[in-house]
């Protein structure tokens, strides 16, 4: 059932508010309905009257087939006789079933399992994936701790962070970053630039923090390494390193960098070496060995994964009814991977005859750069019209003539841009950039020295 277009009364000021509704999150037909629903981001309400937000109450149903999970939810609050709210609940679950092929309806379709709170089926679907109550109360304290952190005074923070010094940890950044994804998302950028600078001043005085900025400058002294090596990099000086490296860290940030030389000869050799050694030189590389398999199953894995991720996100695009909408809802999903395979399945369509599906994923494509132009910072958008103009000429001129556009911002982002492109083989870019900086430079230059 797609999402409806309705109105509901405000809770608060009880005006009608319009709202976009949606009651069934199937994951088997739409993996990302489980993050948007574990996100809390449906059903919301922004009242344009009195500020309220919040959730509409409605019936819900969440479906995972693989985990054979059905879920119904019917809040007190909506006061439907227990006729009524059967009713309801079996229109969603039949449309649950017509969508499964025959050999996927189960017995657990006849038996939806009723939640009273709508907490309370958030918790059966973590439970499901095999995150116990004492996880999620764990969970919780660690989210209760941002938001007193959020309302907190400098030293309030440092004070608070000595005293919650154990539950400072990976999980507990994980919740503060995905809040402050969520804020962005929903536009409320103050909220989301609270958490970030929550997040800086935590990392500073916590036990995690320092050892995150440990381990930081250990991949980064690994990623410096590999990047002076340049096309010099070969499997035999990539096995010396990841050898002689001193942490798992450095060994990750050498593994994931420089996956392709780290294949079967890579382990052929590897294992020669481990044959040829003793006592604790062969324990020490039977353990390096065994840990870099680990890694590259994980990163083979996550690949793996992120490339169906991006897969069914591109076929919910591809099926939108409203692309707008819904490339702005998938907006923090779009990565670098997806529009690789955008531009892929692009190129695969032209070259298979197919001008219809063409037309579509170029559709998507032309309202990414939308998206991305709408968002980026004054100076991204003034580099990037100015890239658009067909000769260097026609850069300079235009950029002369919005000298008031010039800033110390503008000049800066010139420079790293051009650096980043050169780096990366896209000397042409790079060139007309370093000619704009010039122009840019001279400008402000030019304009302090009238001061």
């Amino acid at each position: 059932m797609p999402p409806l277009k309705t109105t509901v009364a405000c809770p608060n000021c009880r005006l009608p508010v319009p709202v976009v509704l949606e009651q069934l999150f199937d994951v088997t037909q739409d993996p990302d309905a489980k993050r948007r629903f574990l996100s809390g981001q449906f059903n919301l309400i922004n009242c344009p009257n009195c500020r309220f937000q919040g959730q509409a109450a409605s019936i819900l149903v969440y479906h995972d087939a693989d985990k054979e999970l059905l879920l119904s939810f019917t809040p007190m609050g909506l006061g439907l006789p227990q006729a009524e709210q059967e009713r309801a609940v079996g229109k969603l679950v039949n449309e649950v079933i017509n969508k499964l092929p025959q050999e996927k309806r189960k017995g657990y379709l006849l038996n939806p399992k009723p939640a009273f709170t709508l907490q309370g089926m958030i918790d059966r679907i973590y439970e499901a994936d095999g995150i116990t109550k004492e996880m999620l109360d764990a969970q919780r304290a660690k989210a209760q701790l941002m938001q007193k952190l959020l309302t907190a005074s400098d030293e309030q923070i440092k004070a608070l962070v000595a005293e919650n010094d154990a539950q400072i940890d990976e999980t507990f950044f994980q919740i503060l970053a995905a809040s402050a994804q969520a804020a962005a998302a929903a536009g409320n950028e103050a909220a989301a630039q609270r958490m970030v600078d929550v997040q800086n001043k935590v990392l500073a005085h916590s036990r995690f923090g320092s050892q995150y900025r440990e381990r930081q400058a250990r991949v980064e002294a690994a990623v410096r390494e590999l990047q002076a090596l340049g096309d010099k990099l070969t499997p035999d000086r990539l096995m010396e390193l990841i050898l002689k490296a001193e942490s798992d860290d450095q060994v990750a940030a050498y593994v994931s960098l420089a996956r392709p030389l780290v294949d079967y000869a890579f382990f052929e050799s590897l294992t020669r070496r481990i044959d040829r050694a003793a006592g604790d030189e062969k324990a020490r590389l039977t353990q390096r060995r065994d840990l870099i398999l680990r890694m590259t199953q994980d990163i083979d894995a996550a690949a793996k994964a992120r490339l169906q991720e991006t897969a069914a996100l591109l076929r919910k695009l591809v099926e939108a009814p409203d692309l707008e909408r819904a490339l702005r809802e998938s907006a923090p999903q779009i990565d670098e991977t997806f529009l690789a395979v955008l531009n892929e399945n692009i190129a695969a369509a032209q070259k298979a005859g197919r001008p219809e599906v063409v037309a579509r994923l170029t559709a998507i494509s032309d309202g990414i750069h939308r998206l991305i132009q709408e968002s980026a910072p004054p100076e991204i958008k003034l580099v990037n019209e100015l890239l658009d103009l067909p000769t260097d000429a026609e850069a300079e001129a235009a950029l002369q003539a919005r000298a008031n556009e010039i800033t110390p911002e503008l000049v800066s982002t010139l420079n790293y841009l051009a650096e980043n492109l050169r780096q990366n083989g896209r000397a042409d870019m790079a060139d007309r950039l370093e000619k704009l900086y010039g122009v840019a430079l001279g400008q402000v230059m030019a304009a302090n020295w009238k001061k």
